[in-house]
C-alpha cells in the first residue's frame, strides 16, 4: 500500500469510524497535546469494600457504592458471573445488584466492574471461597466481648481506629488450626497483624503474624494446641488505622497454609503435576493442571486441599513459552549440576543450610544470555544470587542484590558448556525459599505499557486507548503491529514506526471502533503486540499493572490475570456525531490548512459542542473554537511549523456537551456526553521552492559571412 492510498479524497475527506481500524501512522505519530491522558470524570468509581465474595454456585445480593453508578448496562466478573441489575435505581452512589456465581468457578481471587451508559468502573476484588461466611458483629472490640465463630469459616470483618477485632474459637489438641488474614492482597489498604490469647484472655506469647513471607504483608499463623480448649484471635491494623475501606477476610480452619505452588511453572499446552510450598503445605494434596495455549494467559491457579478437605488460599502456578524442569539434587557441586535447555526454565529450592545450586547450559561463541531467576513474582520470599561461571569456576557475570529481580546477562566469549550458581542472599533455608530460574537469549525485545485498564467506545463509533511506553531491550528496533483482540463487535489497529517512543505526557492512542448493532454494556478485551525479530513474529500482551495497583491500594504484586485485561464500556449510540474535513489532503511544513467540523444532532438537542484537540503529530496544531449554540459547524485551522516532519499523520478531536436538558434546568439538567472524533490523515509537506525566472541567455552576434 503506498502512502497515498491511505489517503481519502484529495479535496475533503474524513476517516469514518468504520476505518479507523486499518489506520497506521508510518510517520508523525498521534501525540496528545497537554499533560497526558486522564480518565473521563463522568466514568461510574467503584468504592465497595474489598472483602466483597461468594460461594461458587451461589446467588449474592450487593449494593454497590460509589459514584456515577446510574444508568448501568451490566456487570462485569472474572467468573462469568449472571448479574442482574433491578430497574429503576436513582441513586448515583449505590446499585443493588445480584449475581449468580457459576458452580464450576475457580475458588480465589477475582475482578468485578460495573458498566454504565458513560463509562466503565475502576476494578474491585471478589473472592470466591468454599468456606462458610460469617460477617463481623461491631461488638467485639475486647476479649470479654469476643465473637464466637466456628471452625472451619470465613470472617468477613472491618478495622476500626485504635480498636481491635476479637474471634473466639474452639481447638483440639494435636490439631493444627491456620488462622489467615486476607487483606492487602484484596486491595484492601490494611496492614493487619495477628496475635492469639487462651480462652481466658492470657496473651499467649510468641504466636504472632505481622507480614508474614511471601503474602504481601498480609498475617498467617498455623498453631498447634497443646490442649483442647478455646482459642481468641486478634485482629488490627500495624499501627490502628481503620475505617470504611480496611475490610479484610479472616480465614480460620484446618487448611494447609500455601505460599506457593511448585514447581512454579509449565509449559505452555503441558500438564503437569503440581505441589505446594508453605508452613502447612505438606499436607496438601498434589494437583494436575494444564497450561492453556493462549498467548494472553500469564498464570493458571492450584488450590490447595488437605487430609479435612477444605481448601487453602489458591497460588498461581506460571505459564511459560519453554520447557520447564525441576531441579534434582544433589547438585550443590559443579559436577552434579543440573543441565537446562536454552531457552528454558527450572524450578528450584534452598532446601538445607548453605545450600547451594548449580545448573548447566550450552552456549554458543559471541551470543548474548539473561539468566532470571523470579521470587518476589511468586509470592516466594526467597532472594537469590545468581552467578555465571566458566567451566573452570571463574566469574562471567552475576545479579545486582540492590535490583528487583535478579537477573545476570552474559556474551559467550566460546562455544561451550556454562554454570549459573545460585545461593540464597540472606543465607536462608528451608520448603519456604524457593525459586524459578530462566536461560534466556537474550534477543531484542520489548513490552508495551497501555495508560489505563478502561476505555469507553460507543456503538458504531470509537474509542481511544492511550499507550503510554514502549520498553525496548537488546537492541529491538522494529516497528510493533498493536491489535485488539477479544470482545465482541470491538476492533482496532495501529501499526508504530521503528523509531516511535510514547511517554504518558505524549502517548499513542489506538482506536477502538465498536460495529453498529453491538450491545451495549461491558467486555473485556487485549491489545497485542506484534514485531519481527530475526525473522520470526514476536507476540507481547500489553500491560496495565500501574492501573492494576493503583486500584489495590498499590499491591506490589497483583494477581498476573488482573494485569492484561483492558475493560470497555460499550455504551450506547451519542446523542451528536462530528466529522472532519480539509479544503486538500496536504499540509505544507510552516503553512496552515483549513477545514470544518459539521454535527449531526439528535433532535431536540442543540446545546454548544466544546471541541479539543486530542492528539496530532509533534509540531502540528488545531485552532478550534466550539460549535456554537444552535449551529452545526464551525471552521478549524490547521497549522505546521517548520519542524513538522514530512509524511503521513493523522488528528484526533473530541466534542464534549451537555444533551437532554428539559425545560427546566434544575429539574432535568442533562448528561455531558463526550464523541471522540474518527481520526484523520493528512500529509506533511515540504513547501515547493519558488522558481526563479529564467534568464534570457545573450543571443549570439552573427558573424559576417565570408565571401
Amino acid at each position: 500500500m503506498t502512502r497515498r492510498s491511505r489517503l481519502l479524497a484529495p479535496l475533503a475527506f474524513a476517516i469514518s469510524a468504520m476505518a479507523v481500524n486499518l489506520l497506521s501512522v508510518p510517520n508523525g505519530v498521534a501525540q496528545q497535546k497537554d499533560k497526558g491522558p486522564v480518565i473521563p470524570p463522568t466514568y461510574p468509581t467503584l468504592t465497595s469494600p474489598a472483602n466483597l465474595g461468594g460461594k461458587p454456585g451461589a446467588s449474592v445480593e450487593l449494593v454497590l457504592t460509589g459514584t456515577n453508578l446510574t444508568d448501568a448496562t451490566g456487570v462485569w466478573t472474572s467468573f462469568g458471573g449472571t448479574a442482574t441489575i433491578p430497574d429503576g435505581q436513582k441513586d448515583a452512589g449505590k446499585l443493588k445488584v445480584t449475581i449468580q456465581i457459576p458452580a464450576d468457578a475457580r475458588l480465589g481471587l477475582h475482578a468485578l466492574r460495573v458498566a454504565t451508559k458513560a463509562g466503565v468502573s475502576n476494578l474491585r476484588p471478589f473472592s470466591l471461597d468454599d468456606l462458610p461466611v460469617v460477617e463481623e458483629t461491631d461488638k467485639n472490640h475486647t476479649k470479654l466481648a469476643a465473637q464466637v465463630i466456628p471452625v472451619p469459616c470465613v470472617v468477613i470483618g472491618k478495622a476500626d481506629v485504635e480498636t481491635s477485632d476479637y474471634f473466639k474459637f474452639p481447638v483440639q489438641a494435636g490439631v493444627p488450626v491456620t488462622v489467615e488474614v486476607l487483606g492487602h492482597r484484596l486491595g484492601s489498604p490494611i496492614d493487619p497483624v495477628l496475635l492469639f490469647h487462651d480462652g481466658t484472655g492470657k496473651e499467649l506469647g510468641g504466636i504472632y503474624a505481622d507480614d508474614t513471607p511471601g503474602l504481601q504483608t498480609d498475617a498467617r499463623v498455623v498453631y498447634m494446641p497443646k490442649q483442647s480448649g478455646d482459642l481468641i484471635a486478634e485482629v488490627r491494623d500495624t499501627t490502628f488505622r481503620g475505617g470504611a475501606d480496611f475490610t479484610y477476610r479472616l480465614r480460620v480452619g484446618t487448611f494447609p497454609g500455601a505460599t506457593t505452588a511448585f514447581p512454579l511453572a509449565i509449559e505452555r499446552g503441558k500438564t503437569a503435576e503440581i505441589g505446594f510450598a508453605g508452613l502447612t503445605a505438606t499436607d496438601a494434596k498434589p494437583v494436575k493442571l494444564t497450561a492453556p495455549t493462549d498467548p494472553g494467559v500469564t498464570a493458571v491457579y492450584a488450590v490447595p486441599r488437605g487430609t479435612s478437605g477444605a481448601a487453602g488460599v489458591p497460588v498461581p502456578v506460571l505459564v511459560s513459552d519453554h520447557p520447564e524442569l525441576v531441579e534434582q539434587e544433589p547438585n550443590n557441586e559443579p559436577a552434579k549440576a543440573n543441565k537446562l535447555p536454552v531457552p528454558g526454565g527450572v524450578s528450584a529450592r534452598f532446601a538445607e543450610k548453605n545450600d547451594l545450586d548449580y545448573f548447566l547450559f550450552t552456549a554458543k561463541k559471541g551470543a548474548k544470555y539473561a539468566v532470571v531467576a523470579q521470587t518476589f513474582e511468586v509470592n516466594s520470599p526467597a532472594e537469590v544470587l545468581v552467578r555465571i561461571l566458566d567451566a573452570k569456576g571463574g566469574e562471567l557475570a552475576k545479579s545486582n542484590p540492590q535490583q528487583p529481580t535478579a537477573r545476570a546477562e552474559f556474551t559467550a566469549p566460546a562455544d561451550g558448556d556454562f554454570f549459573v550458581a545460585c545461593e540464597h542472599l540472606n543465607y536462608l533455608s528451608g520448603p519456604n525459599e524457593v525459586y524459578h530460574l530462566a536461560v534466556l537469549p537474550a534477543t531484542p525485545d520489548f513490552t508495551v505499557t497501555a495508560a489505563f485498564d478502561r476505555i469507553d467506545v460507543p456503538v458504531g463509533g470509537v474509542g481511544l486507548l492511550p499507550v503510554t511506553l514502549i520498553t525496548k531491550l537488546n537492541g529491538f528496533n522494529a516497528p510493533i503491529e498493536l491489535a485488539v483482540s477479544g470482545g465482541n463487535g470491538l476492533s482496532g489497529k495501529l501499526t508504530l514506526p521503528a523509531g516511535a517512543n510514547p511517554q504518558p505526557a505524549t502517548p499513542v492512542f489506538v482506536p477502538v471502533t465498536a460495529k453498529a448493532g453491538t450491545k451495549p454494556g461491558p467486555q473485556v478485551i487485549y491489545l497485542t503486540a506484534t514485531a519481527k525479530v530475526d525473522g520470526k513474529d514476536v507476540v507481547r500482551v500489553a500491560t496495565v499493572v500501574e492501573s492494576v495497583k493503583a486500584a489495590l491500594s498499590g499491591l506490589p504484586n497483583p494477581p498476573p490475570e488482573f494485569t492484561t485485561p483492558i475493560a470497555v464500556a460499550v455504551t450506547p449510540e451519542p446523542a451528536f456525531t462530528l466529522a472532519v474535513t480539509f479544503e486538500k489532503p496536504e499540509l505544507a511544513q510552516g503553512g496552515t490548512l483549513k477545514g470544518k467540523v459539521a454535527a449531526k444532532r439528535a433532535a431536540g438537542d442543540d446545546a454548544e459542542i466544546a471541541l479539543v484537540q486530542v492528539a496530532a503529530p509533534a509540531n502540528v496544531t488545531l485552532k478550534l473554537k466550539p460549535i456554537a449554540k444552535g449551529a452545526n459547524d464551525v471552521e478549524i485551522e490547521l497549522t505546521a511549523t517548520p519542524a513538522a516532519a514530512v509524511g503521513p499523520g493523522v488528528v484526533i478531536l473530541r466534542g464534549t456537551s451537555k444533551v437532554g436538558v428539559g425545560k427546566d434546568p434544575k429539574k432535568e439538567p442533562g448528561r455531558d456526553v463526550a464523541v471522540v472524533v474518527p481520526p484523520v490523515a493528512f500529509d506533511v509537506t515540504a513547501p515547493k521552492k519558488k522558481e526563479e525566472p529564467k534568464k534570457e541567455e545573450p543571443k549570439k552576434k552573427e558573424e559576417p559571412k565570408k565571401k
